[in-house]
């Protein structure tokens, strides 16, 4: 310290041309590298570069224009699977072929239809209700993991009125009206039912004008939304308007069975979210009971997961038991974080047969551990809700498919997630590739899949997991 006091007292006062000479000796002493002569340049943020770029520094204005590396557009975030690629338009029998079905009424003809279609010509709407329902209201300190809870039913609401509004200009309804409500209040289940059925009793009227009610509701949300409209059903106060519900990383079957001896305590009223995965408790029952109803009516139902969830599972997500055509699933995918590899591909190939009626074999079952996103900084169970196509995607659910008469809801049994025998997923994806429609409709899906298998370089260990286990089927794809 006495060595570096003594070139400052060295210049005189009156001669301040030196002091940097002086300094710039006593860095020498130091021993200090060149490099620092750059410590006066004002900072700026770290910006990625290249070896050879971080080893050879120009002080020119036009070396400091080529220093921070072009930065990439992010990639677009995915929805799979694709709306229009999954649902044809419906095309009429001809003449001969309704002969055929008035004289040979097989039992395969009176079999129900397992899918919608895309209709010739959508309705036109002139009064639209867009109805925001947020999710859970976790605790300051679960806020990271879960995201923000305040002002999120205003937020689906304004989502929910844009995607309409796009819909609709579209359509040629370009003078249709649309009224937005944001419900807000938090608690247990029975408790939001009751306290956001008094909040609805407000706009009663519009609900009774209006041509379409679109729904838009995140996580706990969910069962909330489909007791709400059961409840509208039963008292007559919704008749001939077509209702959608954009269902976003809804615990349907509850979050991850894991969180609940570290976190179920310290949750408060979201603790019985868990009680989801039991389809014998009380609350399960009554969101079945609930689903039932509303899907008998017509309701078009979205269920869209998040593929990096770390709260919900894709499982849950997309309410896996639960067979109905007026069900449309898709899996949620961020493009900031994930690359459209062979897993994202292959999970919503799963969700496209059963949006087609067809058995995944309990392929996304057996993918929703592998998948869960990371607790702490994760953001997939609250990224998607962002994310106007998913808005976009319940709209057309609702308005472009045609009906399906009189189906009812089948809820298969269900338990809850746990370790699974690691032989069993080649077994499923054998499965899944022996169905008759996947060989003869889906083949070149198929080959696509194997393509981006080869590329597929999973990073971490439950998925690298997964690409082993899948070699096995490798020649089946």
């Amino acid at each position: 310290m006495d060595r570096d006091s003594l070139p400052k007292l060295e210049p005189p006062k009156d001669v301040q041309g030196k002091i940097k000479t002086n300094k710039d000796k006593t860095a020498k002493k130091r021993n200090r590298p060149k490099s620092m002569e750059f410590d006066n340049v004002p900072s700026r943020p770290p910006t990625p570069q290249s070896d050879a770029a971080s080893t050879k520094v120009d002080s020119s204005p036009k070396a400091k224009v080529k220093t921070p590396t072009a930065s990439k557009a992010t990639p677009p975030n995915l929805l799979l699977p694709s709306f229009r690629g999954t649902y044809r338009m419906k095309e009429n029998p001809s003449i001969v072929q309704q002969i055929t079905a008035l004289l040979l009424r097989t039992e395969k003809q009176k079999q129900p239809p397992k899918h919608v279609s895309l209709t010739k010509e959508p309705p036109r709407v002139k009064k639209a209700l867009a109805i925001g329902v947020h999710g859970l209201f976790p605790a300051t300190y679960l806020r990271a993991m879960i995201g923000q809870p305040t002002g999120t039913s205003i937020r689906f609401a304004n989502h929910c009125a844009e995607a309409v509004r796009r819909w609709a200009d579209s359509h040629g309804c370009e003078d249709c009206e649309i009224e937005k409500v944001a419900l807000e209040g938090e608690g247990k289940i029975a408790d939001r039912v009751e306290n956001l059925w008094k909040l609805l009793l407000n706009w009663i009227d519009h609900i009774r004008d209006a041509d379409l009610i679109v729904v838009a509701c995140h996580s706990q949300g969910v069962p909330v939304s489909a007791m709400l409209l059961a409840k509208l059903i039963e008292l007559g106060i919704i008749t001939n308007a077509k209702i959608g519900v954009c269902a976003m990383a809804g615990v349907n079957l509850g979050p991850f069975p894991d969180y609940k001896s570290g976190m179920g305590m310290l949750m408060g009223s979201a603790a019985e979210l868990w009680e989801f995965a039991n389809p014998e408790s009380e609350v399960s029952k009554r969101y079945e009971t609930s689903l039932k109803l509303i899907l008998a009516h017509g309701v078009r139902i979205t269920y869209v997961g998040s593929i990096d969830d770390q709260l919900v599972p894709i499982e849950s997500a997309i309410y896996s038991p639960a067979n109905h055509p007026y069900i449309y699933r898709a899996v949620f995918i961020d493009g900031r974080i994930h690359a459209p590899d062979f897993i994202a591909h292959l999970v919503g190939f799963a969700c496209k047969l059963r949006n087609l009626g067809i058995s995944d074999h309990g392929l996304v079952r057996e993918l929703s551990v592998p998948l869960a996103g990371s607790l702490y900084g994760g953001e997939g169970h609250s990224r998607l809700y962002d994310d106007g196509q998913v808005y976009d995607l319940g709209v057309a659910h609702t308005l472009e498919t045609t009906d399906v008469g009189s189906v009812p809801c089948e809820i298969q049994k269900h338990e809850s997630l746990v370790p699974s025998n690691p032989y069993l997923l080649p077994w499923i994806m054998r499965g899944l590739l022996e169905e008759d429609f996947v060989k003869t409709e889906l083949s070149s899906e198929t080959e696509e899949l194997l393509k981006q298998f080869d590329d597929w370089k999973p990073a971490t260990k439950a998925l690298k997991d997964v690409k082993y286990r899948l070699e096995a089927v490798r020649s089946r794809l």
